[in-house]
């Protein structure tokens, strides 16, 4: 929902859900049942050892407990991990943009593809087994569940869980077409995206329960389990409505029956909230009738209820859908005053227009506790300021940002470690060495424009910005970049590093493919070091070989990781700087004239890029102490996001911050695109230079260039934010 409208709605009540059930018994297993799927978890790559802590210390895990009723521990051992893979999967399709353009329908096919065919088939027809879910399902969790029934069962298993997963794709379907369902058409969808009946079926089995072995029972059986369904699924729209509206996210049993039956939110709640009512009155006289007929089955209608009642005490309870800032605590018709209610970075219009958003937390909370990425959100300029100046704020933060794929570096490290580290890469991006590589970017500027001539159309993202930092970076240290081959290896690489860096979604196919990529990158170019350690040369592998700390020349590890740093920081943050430079060049009136007339200018232009249009949207930093900032305080231990995107758009620091103004004076043309206090980007000068360099080359080259008929440049992303396309004229 745009934040206009959010910003307009009243505050909501949320009524308290009685279930009249029992819940089940607490279980003396619950930790070794939680330790298990925890480190089953991290074991296949599904969640990082901050998700792992997240977990550990918070409900998450308490309903998949719930669910084991009185199953042996080896089997809710199992069941535990699929319902943490559901979590998993949950969670990726509703953060952002891995589910859209058909990925979740490829991912669904190689899924099916397991559970359809037998184990020594299904590895080599899944497809698309890089990804840790997939592999996961294929090689532990279907092998070990699916003889724990009968033919019949494991097919009602099947038929459900791809169900489960086709109606989260229809539901991502009509996310990316904007398109509303109706009531009939949202309530099935609704109860198969939950997943709530193929969890019945694992419960069945789990328990060893069969309700569908006696052919009279499964009418009944089958309608009662569908009310169940109903029950948890609306009690979840419902509990989850503030942050559903936050979110932007429409496909929300309240939200349907506010548009499609013109109701106002209050309206709309209470009719939700009646028809929970209706559904547990209808589930209450199909389980008597059930009883009545069947007296020896009762047990199979009593798990349900057990289980329902679990839904709903862990959705009444848990931080995961409550994110109104005052108190997280659940009370009997709780008011939620949405404008209290934070935006989460999970939100996908952070990706797609995060300024909005910037406005709403910067006017009314400056910061914030962010719960489904367990970070403090900071949005004021003042603040970010003091949060990336304070010494008490550290980047240790890194350790899980970056610390398992590279191990501990400099970006990562403080104080004295830091500045000695620092000491060592500062002489390879000042004074004489800048001359080095300016020549390298004219050089590498030169070609690339060269290879452009002659071409009436071009995009400048695939053929000039893309290219041009990658190559100049990886000149620099000495690596081979020179073919489209080389250049698009490394490339590949250092996207693949920035976005396991910036992961704050912790998506699990980055967890695992970053690993993946850095020994691939290490492989590259150890012949490379070896190389320059037999015969040193004019670059950053034989400087960084032959630096010292305390006498003791750096380990090769620190070699290695510096090599991935700066190439992964060199070639894409510089890219999308280039890129939105280009934009505000080509887009805003009288910006190119001014610059070809007086190419100085170009060092303003690329200035008020970095305020107004930063690539690099947030950085983190973690507290080592209570943080007291000027807007407010953020606790010891937190996690905070300095919102740079937000902060660089301040009205109280900058003057129509949203316009682009080629004359900002210094004063106001100060930014945080390179950070700020001890960790103030290293590659500043370099990325300058560049920037710069290549753009006036460009217009220089190619005066006329213009956007290509009926072309429109888009921003988009977050970790980093820039166009994807540059169709242009030249």
């Amino acid at each position: 929902m745009p934040m206009q409208r959010l910003s307009s709605l009243p505050t909501l009540t949320i009524p308290e859900i009685q279930l009249p059930f029992s819940g089940p018994s607490p279980r003396s297993d619950s930790d070794q049942l939680r330790a298990h799927a925890l480190a089953w978890a991290q074991r296949y790559g599904l969640i990082s050892r901050r998700g792992a802590h997240r977990l550990s210390t918070t409900p998450l895990l308490g309903l998949g407990v719930a669910l084991c009723g009185d199953a042996p521990t080896h089997r809710a051992e199992i069941l535990v991990c699929w319902y943490l893979w559901a979590l998993t999967l949950d969670d990726r399709i509703d953060d952002g943009p891995w589910a859209e353009n058909g990925a979740l329908d490829r991912f669904i096919t190689a899924a099916q593809a397991v559970v359809e065919t037998d184990s020594a088939r299904s590895r080599g027809e899944a497809g698309q087994l890089d990804d840790p879910m997939l592999v996961a399902l294929t090689d532990d969790l279907w092998p070990r569940t699916k003889y724990w029934g009968n033919e019949s069962w494991r097919h009602r298993l099947v038929q459900h869980f791809v169900g489960h997963l086709r109606a989260q794709a229809t539901l991502v379907r009509m996310r990316e077409t904007d398109t509303v369902p109706t009531l009939a058409e949202y309530l099935p969808l609704r109860r198969d995206s939950f997943g709530a009946l193929f969890f019945f079926d694992l419960i069945d089995a789990a328990e060893a329960l069969d309700p569908h072995h006696h052919s009279p029972d499964i009418k009944w059986w089958n309608t009662l389990r569908e009310h169940g369904a109903d029950i948890i699924a609306w009690t979840n729209d419902i509990h989850s409505i503030a942050k559903d509206l936050v979110c932007g996210e429409r496909f929300n049993l309240v939200s349907i029956l506010a548009d499609t039956g013109e109701l106002d939110w209050p309206t709309a709640i209470k009719s939700a909230h009646q028809m929970v009512n209706t559904a547990v009155a209808e589930f209450t006289a199909t389980s008597f009738r059930y009883g009545k007929h069947r007296p020896n089955a009762a047990t199979a209608p009593n798990r349900l209820h057990q289980v329902i009642r679990a839904s709903g005490d862990w959705h009444r309870t848990v931080s995961r859908y409550h994110l109104h800032t005052a108190d997280s605590t659940r009370r009997a018709n709780q008011q939620v005053d949405l404008k209290l209610t934070p935006p989460t970075l999970k939100s996908p219009q952070f990706e797609i227009d995060p300024y909005p958003l910037y406005k709403h937390l910067r006017t009314t909370l400056p910061i914030v506790y962010d719960e489904p990425t367990d970070v403090w959100l900071v949005s004021r300029y003042v603040d970010v300021k003091a949060a990336l100046t304070h010494r008490g704020a550290s980047n240790n933060n890194y350790a899980w940002q970056i610390g398992p794929l590279l191990g501990h570096t400099i970006v990562a490290m403080d104080g004295c470690e830091h500045a000695q580290h620092r000491a060592l890469l500062n002489p390879s991006f000042r004074s004489n060495a800048l001359a080095v590589l300016e020549a390298s970017i004219t050089s590498v500027t030169t070609d690339l424009l060269a290879r452009m001539r002659g071409r009436p159309q071009v995009d400048l993202i695939t053929d000039f910005t893309a290219l041009l930092p990658a190559r100049v970076m990886a000149r620099a240290l000495g690596l081979p970049a020179e073919t489209p081959e080389e250049v698009t290896r490394l490339k590949n690489w250092c996207a693949v590093g920035l976005a396991y860096m910036g992961n704050y979604r912790q998506d699990p196919a980055l967890l695992t493919g970053g690993l993946s990529i850095r020994d691939k990158f290490y492989e590259f170019i150890q012949p490379h070091i070896d190389a320059r350690r037999a015969e040193p040369a004019d670059d950053l592998i034989s400087q960084l070989l032959a630096a010292q700390i305390d006498g003791q020349p750096l380990a090769e590890t620190y070699v290695r990781a510096y090599c991935a740093i700066l190439m992964t920081a060199g070639g894409e943050t510089s890219h999308g700087a280039l890129a939105n430079l280009i934009v505000n060049l080509l887009s805003e009136p009288g910006v190119k004239d001014a610059v070809m007339a007086n190419p100085d200018l170009m060092d303003n232009a690329l200035t008020e890029t970095l305020r107004r249009n930063p690539p690099q949207q947030l950085v983190l930093r973690e507290a080592r102490e209570t943080l007291e900032l000027p807007s407010g305080a953020v606790p010891s231990g937190a996690t905070l996001a300095c919102l740079i995107g937000s902060a660089n758009r301040d009205p109280d620091r900058f003057t129509d911050p949203d316009a682009f103004d080629i004359s900002r004076n210094d004063r106001d043309a100060s930014h945080f695109a390179f950070g700020a206090g001890p960790h103030f980007c290293l590659g500043s000068l370099l990325a300058r230079m560049e920037i710069t360099i290549s753009a006036r080359m460009l217009l220089q080259t190619f005066p006329n260039v213009r956007w290509a008929p009926s072309f429109q440049p888009t921003e988009r992303g977050f970790i980093n934010r820039c166009p994807d396309r540059l169709d242009v004229l030249l």
